[in-house]
């Protein structure tokens, strides 16, 4: 029997079909949405499909363009510079002490001003050198200064708005994904090439622009940390929108392809670069960070450089000039090697004698003769410590030997021979030393190799690989105050040689050298010891150079310290503001301060410095080596 259906159960059946229909439609619908959806993300996550190449290109352009044109300023403040001060050096080179009360006073209103509260300026109030320490072994680095952060603040903040610089009107955010894709990893591309020319040693700005390997470093720290920001943002963004065309899965897959492959070995080591690079990591473990680091740098090139080529995108020259200047800056230093530390007789050898106080005196006879100019520096590699590592070390003297017609197969006959030969009948070459004071590390080992192997000097086969700096000259001053802490005294010794040399010929200008050295021990003296007896010997007819010593743990009386009556002791510290008004107050000529020491001792002096640029014509100079 049929079932009788009334008015109701119709009504009801409708609503029921109403309601299947509706989740169908629905659920039809939603598929619909979801392929379209999977369709406008897919053509975004491959290839330039959304990167907009040409203000790409602009972009890039304008970033290195920048950096060109802050060089080519600053190049040109240096010529001035130089000009001011070439021309100084011919006034004042037979100009006595009343005829060069000149360049004594300050003739502009506003350099004082610059000098004091921007270039020679602490970020904050004073620590600038002073490592920033957690504890005795953890340290976080130095605070740069107000100049060297207006410079970082200007890069950081350029990359930052150039990142910004997208198209948000389109409706397809994974459009905009695919524009920062592109932006991040054209930006990130671009600043390897500053990044690796900075790194390098043998970096041409240095010379030109005349500024510090240690500036550089810290300029190359933060472009490194950038590259691997604009890397991982470059990464991220190509995933975001790859996770949501094809799900976690096709990440994965994707990967395996040699073009996305070797982005990721790029990314990757890049990351572990970053991860590494803190200075806390690198103070801990220098060595071994250096090691990594240099092959992390290598799988990023390699990565970066193999992701462009395969996938033949438009960064691809840049990363060839990233790398070049990477080989040029190695093939250079392996010329200066092969160049100083290899002749017909072998190895350089270095001659090690221990001193007092932890330290020991390094002299090697080089291969031929070389010019080393005052502030110089080389980087030693000793083979029977460790070929593979390298230090700098201040070159502290400098002087001509007779290389033997013969060689030998002794290294102590080498140095016999050597010594018997008349400098003037034979070919001469350049003996160099350096007083390397021990710490930790290799500059540790050092000394405790040459004390195990103790026998009045010892000898081992070294590199030299130099020399390096020296761009900086004193010669146009009159007046020159230079301070010294510990083993920082083998930066001033050159210097100081240079000027009272240049005083009995007549060409610098120079007519009062102060020298301000702080040591520990009285026995540090020792470092330095015939040296110091050669300067004070060199001005005793002129009477120019006036060394100041200050013992800070004297263990003993400094009855027996001195070694001339020109050589002025003291217990403690020096007030180095007190003295440094008090050589203003007498200032002849032009004057330059410089320093050479732990962070403190320098942070000191340039507080100092600052705080008398009002009072006459002071210039300031800083050696350091941080890393």
């Amino acid at each position: 029997m049929a079932p009788q259906l009334g008015g109701q159960g119709i009504s009801t059946l409708l609503e029921r079909a109403s309601v299947l229909a509706t989740r169908i439609l629905s659920s039809s619908a939603s598929k619909t949405t979801a392929m379209e959806a999977g369709s406008t993300i897919k053509p975004y996550t491959i290839g330039l499909v959304g990167v907009d190449t040409e203000l790409d290109n602009i972009i890039r352009s304008v970033l290195l363009g920048t950096l060109g044109t802050l060089v080519i300023a600053f190049l040109l403040i240096r010529l001035q510079q130089l000009a001011k001060g070439h021309m100084r050096h011919l006034l004042a080179i037979h100009a006595n002490k009343r005829q060069q009360t000149y360049f004594a006073r300050n003739h502009s209103i506003w350099w004082p001003w610059v000098k004091r509260h921007v270039i020679y300026a602490p970020l904050l109030r004073k620590r600038h050198n002073r490592e920033i320490r957690l504890s005795s072994t953890v340290s976080v680095g130095t605070v740069p200064t107000r100049f060297q952060t207006a410079l970082l603040s200007l890069y950081v903040l350029s990359n930052l708005a150039y990142c910004m610089i997208l198209d948000y009107s389109v409706a397809n955010k994974y459009a905009i994904l695919a524009e920062l894709r592109g932006r991040s990893g054209v930006l990130a591309v671009a600043n390897i090439v500053p990044l690796m020319l900075l790194a390098g040693r043998n970096n041409p700005l240095i010379a030109m622009l005349q500024v510090s390997f240690d500036t550089y470093n810290l300029l190359h720290r933060w472009m490194g940390r950038i590259v691997v920001i604009e890397s991982v943002v470059h990464t991220a963004a190509w995933m975001a929108s790859q996770v949501a065309s094809d799900q976690w899965d096709s990440v994965w897959a994707k990967m395996s392809a040699p073009y996305m492959l070797w982005g990721g070995v790029g990314v990757t080591a890049s990351v572990l670069m970053g991860i590494l690079s803190p200075s806390a990591v690198r103070h801990a473990f220098y060595e071994t960070f250096l090691t990594i680091h240099i092959l992390l740098a290598i799988a990023t090139a390699v990565g970066i450089y193999l992701h462009c080529s395969i996938g033949n995108l438009p960064p691809l020259p840049y990363v060839k000039v990233a790398v070049a200047f990477w080989i040029a800056d190695r093939l250079f230093r392996f010329f200066r090697i092969l160049q100083h530390s290899f002749s017909r007789r072998g190895w350089t050898d270095a001659e090690i004698v221990v001193l007092p106080g932890d330290a020991c005196r390094v002299t090697l006879r080089l291969a031929g003769r070389i010019h080393i100019k005052p502030g110089t520096h080389a980087y030693l590699r000793f083979a029977r410590l460790n070929i593979w590592e390298s230090h700098p070390f201040s070159i502290a003297w400098s002087e001509e030997y007779a290389i033997p017609p013969v060689s030998t197969s002794s290294t102590v006959e080498k140095i016999e021979a050597i010594k018997e030969v008349d400098l003037r009948k034979a070919p001469t070459g350049t003996s160099v030393s350096f007083v390397i004071h021990a710490q930790a590390g290799l500059t540790r080992r050092l000394l405790n190799f040459a004390t195990a192997h103790k026998c009045g000097g010892l000898c081992t086969p070294t590199l030299f690989e130099g020399p390096y700096a020296g761009h900086h000259s004193l010669d146009s001053y009159g007046h020159t105050v230079l301070f010294a802490g510990s083993s920082g005294i083998t930066y001033q010794i050159p210097y100081i040689r240079r000027l009272i040399d240049g005083s009995e010929d007549g060409t610098v200008a120079t007519r009062r050298i102060i020298l301000i050295w702080v040591i520990r021990e009285i026995e540090h003296l020792q470092w330095v010891d015939p040296w110091m007896r050669t300067l004070l010997r060199m001005s005793g007819r002129s009477g120019i150079f006036h060394p100041k010593i200050f013992v800070t743990k004297p263990k003993s009386g400094l009855e027996n310290a001195g070694t001339s009556d020109a050589l002025q002791i003291f217990c403690g510290r020096p007030n180095i503001a007190q003295v440094l008004n008090e050589e203003v107050k007498q200032q002849v000529g032009a004057m330059c301060v410089t320093v050479c020491g732990p962070g403190g001792l320098a942070d000191d002096v340039r507080s100092a410095v600052r705080n008398v640029q009002y009072l006459g014509s002071v210039d300031f100079i800083e050696e350091s080596f941080t890393w």
